[in-house]
């Protein structure tokens, strides 16, 4: 074991040839993050920074060291956990995060140790909302309507001259936490009475909304996949069901991809794996006609990593590629060799239910659907026991389904019929039962062979 405090030594921790890599880690076991299939850790020394919960997705045994915080974007624990690393084990090669919260505190860290790899301006373009937007502004491309939130007067003139309704936003958010959809003067009065940090407004666009996930190699999209919101991260948010089904159309497939490397270059990313978000508007009544230039698509946001929610899973389950070990080879900066994009095949799907309207709730039963809906392959339900209190986000929800089937249309077909079926009961619980309750219950997880 190390002396250093806070810092432990896994069986690693000799020290070896090949490179050293930091990971900062904050997905859990069920996630499947699988570090040691995407680095040989009996060749490079590999330590890891975890979050409580990331703790459990970390291999200790095969770990160089491996330090736990409780927020792995608390700067000051997670850069001392750092420097302890470097002072025992010597200097860093390559440092690895994954998840989006965590692309600027690994910015931070190369600056302060002087490893290779995107610095925080370079990050900044692809986190920062407002940034974002102007770069692909710059480009040529259509984005909502929008304005920093400097006062609550010059937010209301924009909202006057847009007109109702607009989103109120974090300029750094993820995972739809911290959005306002505003209706009304009135509303939006009420909102900005309190201080919004960091926040930006935009348009309220209304419009089929795409998740396009793929990866970007020498600037060039060599794989991509769509897939059509039947609703958005806002409606969830708001208590509506999320579901996300693939795209049946190869020719948006392939407008897409090249749409998504004059916003991969416009951002100045060449090397990555992308999560883009983009509404389809104006779409020509002919399926043949294509229009001259991209003005039928209105961008709204790109992450530089994999997308969330049930993604991983369905990237590795229905199309056989895991796109977090694409993720962490490029950061590496190995060349990873992908078949090129390809539409067609099968399709995959996905469906969050939102936790109950009132919260902190307790879970009573759920019912399976497993083996009433053949496209449903696989479905996490919270056990019963389990309090809901309305901070899981995409993955502590009402439930999480997973499809694939021969078309969209088809996983959509299922989504529906799962929707329609859904059962859970619950019951409300006073504020004193709620750390006890919370981890009373886990969730339930269940996938046909």
């Amino acid at each position: 074991m190390s002396e250093m405090k806070d810092l432990e030594s896994g069986a690693a921790g000799a020290g070896g040839p090949g490179r050293h890599i930091l990971i900062l880690n904050r997905f859990d076991r069920e996630t499947d993050c699988r570090y040691p299939r995407y680095v040989d850790h009996a060749v490079d020394r590999v330590a890891y920074i975890a979050s409580t919960a990331g703790h459990s997705g970390v291999d200790t045994a095969l770990a160089e060291a491996v330090g736990v915080v409780d927020d792995l974007a608390d700067w000051q624990a997670v850069s001392k956990l750092a420097l302890g690393i470097v002072r025992e084990f010597g200097p860093l090669d390559h440092v690895v995060a994954l998840f989006e919260r965590d692309l600027e505190v690994a910015a931070r860290l190369r600056e302060l140790l002087d490893v290779p790899g995107p610095r925080p301006a370079e990050i900044e373009r692809v986190r920062d909302k407002v940034t974002m937007k102007e770069l692909v502004v710059a480009a040529g491309l259509r984005v909502p309507r929008f304005t920093d939130v400097g006062s609550p007067e010059q937010v209301a003139r924009f909202a006057e001259e847009t007109g109702f309704p607009v989103v109120l936003k974090p300029r750094d958010g993820s995972g739809s936490q911290g959005i306002y959809l505003i209706n009304s003067a009135a509303s939006l009065a009420e909102t900005l009475a309190s201080p919004l940090e960091n926040y930006s407004c935009e348009e309220f666009i209304d419009a089929t909304m795409y998740q396009v996930d793929g990866v970007v190699q020498d600037g060039a999209v060599r794989v991509l996949r769509a897939f059509r919101l039947l609703n958005t991260c806002l409606d969830y948010t708001l208590g509506q069901p999320f579901g996300s089904v693939a795209s049946d159309d190869p020719v948006l497939e392939k407008r897409l991809a090249g749409y998504s490397e004059v916003v991969m270059a416009a951002l100045g990313v060449r090397d990555s794996v992308f999560h883009l978000e983009v509404f389809v508007v104006d779409r020509p009544a002919d399926p043949t006609a294509v229009p001259a230039a991209y003005d039928d698509l209105v961008f709204l946001e790109v992450a530089a990593r994999p997308g969330g929610a049930e993604l991983p899973h369905l990237w590795r389950e229905v199309y056989g590629l895991d796109l977090l070990e694409v993720a962490t080879r490029l950061t590496l900066g190995e060349s990873p060799r992908l078949a090129p994009s390809a539409a067609g095949g099968e399709a995959g799907g996905y469906l969050l239910m939102p936790e109950p309207p009132v919260r902190p709730c307790r879970v009573v039963s759920t019912t399976s659907l497993l083996d009433r809906v053949p496209e449903m392959y696989a479905e996490v339900l919270p056990a019963p026991g389990a309090v809901l209190d309305g901070t899981g986000g995409a993955k502590e929800t009402g439930g999480r389904y997973r499809f694939r089937a021969a078309t969209g249309r088809d996983v959509e077909r299922a989504v529906r019929q799962v929707i329609d079926a859904y059962e859970l009961a619950w019951e409300p619980v006073d504020e004193g039962e709620r750390v006890v309750r919370r981890t009373a219950g886990r969730a339930q997880s269940v996938a046909r062979p």
